[in-house]
């Protein structure tokens, strides 16, 4: 069946924002002669500027008040989509928006009661399976044949300039050997390896290499970021707070390595080139690594309770096992590559 309009919801959190980017691709593959408009919220629509599979951004305010929302239903109707396809596998709110902007066929995951909302209901395989595979299940229940799966961030020149300044700023220099650090997790302190660790590997990077270290969070990353910081003897790049999505892919260009737990920064660095080290605790990576696999090391011990899927844990054991030197020997074999190739 052919449609003339189609509206998909995005997802909430930054890595399954770039996740869904090859269902985005197989969508349009599809049904090549659709207009393609996508429902994000604010903070995330940057990751699909530039994105040619989409023809319409429509952005919103998460929690916003009862009128913005009735304003949404309205202008949503208005652009009287003919297919509504819901990513979130299990929010009540895009189901009820959907059906009361009046979009006759609904697709989604099925999930309890709602799935009265919905026109297709989309059964989960009962196999683990990667987030790239399981919001592609929803393309592919439409009858498209999918044949490539590449998730995408396009470039931004203004950003990539950002960067270049940012750096010079820094004291960088074009041949410096420089390494990106994220230490956090906005899903939880369970995600995330341990500080003193992670100022012992830069510390290792910085000694062993003369790298540069750039440690990179969000605002409500600084008290995490400040204990790495006070635990280092030398003194790294603070980039902390001081990005936007596109300005922080365009640093991790920029690197020669990228090294951080399982986070949506993560997930970003995948849709460049720049080699990824990526420490795994509380999730399972076989649901949410990066889905480029050339120049990725996943650092994962699983223990008993492996995977936990908490937000929180008092025992971290899995995170125990993993030491500073086997980040540092897993760093080695990107940077003896580099260094190498720069003699």
């Amino acid at each position: 069946m052919e449609y003339k309009r189609i509206l998909v919801k995005g997802v909430n959190w930054v890595g399954d924002a770039i996740f869904i980017t090859p269902a985005l691709s197989a969508l349009r593959s599809g049904f090549p002669k659709a207009k393609i408009s996508l429902l994000v919220p604010e903070n995330l629509a940057e990751i699909y500027e530039g994105n040619p599979n989409i023809d319409e951004l429509i952005v919103y305010g998460r929690g916003g008040r009862l009128k913005e929302k009735i304003k949404l239903i309205r202008t949503l109707r208005e652009k009287k989509f003919n297919l509504g396809i819901i990513m979130q596998s299990t929010s009540y709110e895009p189901a009820i928006l959907f059906y009361l902007a009046r979009i006759p066929e609904r697709v989604g995951y099925s999930h309890s009661l709602r799935n009265l909302l919905l026109t297709k209901v989309v059964k989960r395989s009962k196999k683990t399976q990667h987030e790239v595979d399981f919001f592609l299940g929803l393309v592919k229940a439409l009858g498209v044949e999918i044949t490539r799966k590449e998730v995408f961030m396009a470039e931004d020149g203004e950003a990539k300039e950002w960067a270049r300044n940012f750096l010079i700023k820094s004291s960088y220099g074009k041949d410096d050997l420089l390494v990106g650090i994220f230490p956090g997790a906005y899903f939880g302190p369970a995600k995330r390896w341990f500080p003193k660790r992670y100022a012992t590997l830069a510390d290792s990077l910085i000694k062993s290499y003369r790298a540069r270290v750039i440690l990179f969070g969000g605002k409500n990353d600084l008290p995490l970021i400040q204990k790495i910081i006070d635990k280092m003897t030398a003194n790294p790049i603070n980039a902390v707070g001081k990005t936007s999505l596109k300005q922080l892919r365009a640093l991790i260009e920029k690197c020669r390595l990228f090294i951080t737990n399982d986070s949506g920064p993560l997930q970003v660095a995948s849709t460049t080139k720049t080699p990824i080290v990526a420490l795994f605790g509380s999730s399972d990576p076989e649901k949410t690594r990066p889905w480029r696999k050339e120049d990725c090391t996943i650092i994962y011990k699983k223990v008993s309770c492996s995977p936990c899927f908490r937000r929180k844990c008092k025992k971290l054991i899995c995170f125990k096992e993993i030491s500073a030197e086997d980040v540092f020997q897993a760093a080695k074999t990107y940077l003896n590559r580099e260094c190498q190739s720069n003699q």
